[in-house]
């Protein structure tokens, strides 16, 4: 894996779009504590800690990715605000903790069901702190029974269970055609290193092969079904 996406910094957020939000609520850069769950190799925090001065705490089960992160954290001149921990983000968020931020960004229904999700997101913030979720909702119409796809409900189901907790949805910004020009992009990027891999590998060929034919669906069914979405949200309770 680390092979496939070494050319790959953002690893599919909305790295732009995350920092415009943020800025819109003009938290204080001496205080302000920021956490990204899954945090992949960094690009949304370093991006957050180079822009607003801000402390950030990433966590991410990829060795590879937080080595890289930490390296990007030295050439960006911001490793004294970037700290990056090798966890399950499950067992990180089974502890309160009091971030002024919380990001999930690309996980999909990792921690289960929309309402679970923001369940345990608002248990990493303080009081009239801010959720960013990275996602998305079913098109009108489309119904997706993927194995991995079973957490997407309508925009309204959505919406829902965004606020079932008395929070209050700040911020939406569809993505969906950002999605589509970067997951094109990536698929190439991973087709190209995936021929090198398999090369290098033979042995390896086919899993290659089953893996970049996965991505090809995977981003046949997002296009088709998901429309990409970027919501902000404010912990009222």
């Amino acid at each position: 894996m680390p092979y496939l996406l070494q050319d790959l910094w953002a690893l599919g957020s909305s790295v732009d779009d995350i920092i415009r939000l943020i800025a819109e609520l003009n938290l204080p850069p001496e205080t302000t504590r920021i956490l990204d769950l899954g945090c992949g190799k960094g690009a949304v925090l370093i991006r957050l800690a180079k822009t607003f001065g801000f402390q950030v705490l990433g966590i991410d089960a990829m060795l590879p990715f937080l080595e890289e992160a930490n390296h990007k954290a030295r050439a960006y001149k911001v490793a004294h605000l970037c700290k990056f921990e090798s966890a399950d983000i499950r067992q990180f968020t089974s502890i309160p903790h009091d971030f002024d931020v919380v990001i999930l960004a690309s996980l999909g229904g990792l921690f289960g069901s929309l309402k679970k999700t923001v369940g345990i997101l608002r248990s990493q913030i303080r009081a009239d702190g801010y959720i960013i979720i990275d996602d998305g909702y079913l098109k009108s119409g489309s119904r997706l029974l993927r194995k991995g796809y079973w957490h997407y409900k309508n925009h309204q189901a959505s919406l829902k269970a965004l606020t079932s907790f008395g929070d209050l949805v700040r911020r939406e910004i569809n993505t969906s055609e950002f999605n589509k020009e970067i997951n094109r992009e990536y698929l190439q990027v991973l087709i190209h290193r995936g021929l090198e891999l398999a090369e290098q590998h033979p042995e390896l060929e086919e899993e290659v092969q089953s893996y970049i034919e996965q991505q090809k669906q995977e981003c046949t069914v997002i296009e088709e079904k998901i429309e990409g979405t970027l919501w902000l949200l404010q912990k009222r309770k």
